[in-house]
């Protein structure tokens, strides 16, 4: 089975802002990240060398140039009202956040780097991150239908894990039609009939698509499976009914610092929805069983009893 490749596409009107040095290191495969802070300096994270500080100075008004230059590709102002960005790098499909001043003292930007290559659950095990145990168990659940939900803290590889997940429902169930729903696209995925969806928001239009109304939309066009990247607010409600009323097999990730942890995070969830009344045991199930061997560091696996 081979892996996806993420190819980069050129942006040469954003590389000529970063200048020669920031580009080569947004060519390297092996930096996930590139950010600035408050001093200026430019740092990367590497899954070889780990977080590095290079001696690569950008001055405010650098910075603010980049900032603006990402923003202003997809149509978004940063302004003193409206002081942050979120968005894509054209070409790279990066994740862009920037600040501005007056929420921090001077110009900083986070790059999030698209995957440039997914690792399927067999390098997990080739890796020591899974078992043949566990890769087992995740596959009988794909091939059963069973909702997935991947969780850990920032940075810790929930995307990249999801994206080994995708492989294996894309290989296991090749002519189930999946829906991916992100803010930003991150996700990838092998599969033939694969549509993905992206929320969108222009503040300074006024303009919300949010992920609840990607849920409802994507209900309505006959997906066999949906992924949804993060969730993170009241739309894990419209996820959780989805996954219940004909679309199983679906998954997506959050932010908690165990599994157990990552059924209350999305019940809390749930219950920011208004409609998400009575008991939500019903849609999310209750934790049966845990592996204690597992040696993923960010959360063991759990069991959820029907779901």
């Amino acid at each position: 089975m081979e892996n996806i490749k993420q190819h980069i596409q050129p942006n040469p009107t954003f590389d000529c802002c970063c200048g020669p040095e920031m580009t080569a290191l947004m060519h390297r495969d092996d930096i996930t990240e590139l950010y600035v802070n408050d001093d200026g300096y430019l740092r990367y994270l590497s899954y070889k060398e780990g977080k590095v500080k290079t001696g690569i100075y950008l001055d405010p008004d650098k910075i603010q140039a980049i900032i603006n230059l990402a923003s202003g590709q997809v149509r978004k102002i940063v302004t003193e009202a409206i002081p942050s960005v979120s968005t894509e790098i054209k070409g790279y499909g990066a994740r862009f956040q920037g600040e501005m001043p007056p929420i921090v003292r001077n110009p900083q930007f986070n790059i999030r780097k698209k995957a440039t290559k997914i690792f399927t659950l067999a390098e997990y095990v080739e890796q020591g991150v899974l078992s043949p145990g566990h890769k087992a168990f995740l596959e009988k659940s794909i091939a059963a239908r069973k909702n997935i939900l991947v969780v850990g803290g920032t940075g810790t590889g929930k995307t990249t894990f999801l994206n080994a997940i995708l492989d294996a429902i894309a290989h296991i169930s090749p002519y189930h039609r999946i829906v991916s729903l992100e803010d930003l696209p991150e996700l990838q995925c092998s599969a033939d009939d694969y549509s993905p969806m992206f929320t969108m928001q222009d503040l300074n239009q006024g303009i919300v698509y949010n992920m609840t109304m990607l849920l409802k939309d994507c209900m309505r066009r006959s997906p066999d499976r949906i992924i949804v990247g993060e969730v993170r607010d009241g739309a894990a409600y419209t996820m959780l009914k989805a996954w219940n009323t004909g679309h199983p097999g679906g998954a997506c990730t959050t932010h908690a610092d165990s599994a157990i942890q990552g059924l209350y995070r999305i019940k809390s969830l749930a219950q920011e929805d208004p409609d998400a009344a009575g008991d939500l045991k019903e849609l999310i199930g209750e934790a049966s069983t845990s592996s204690s061997a597992s040696s993923i560091p960010t959360s063991a696996m759990a069991a959820v009893a029907g779901r």
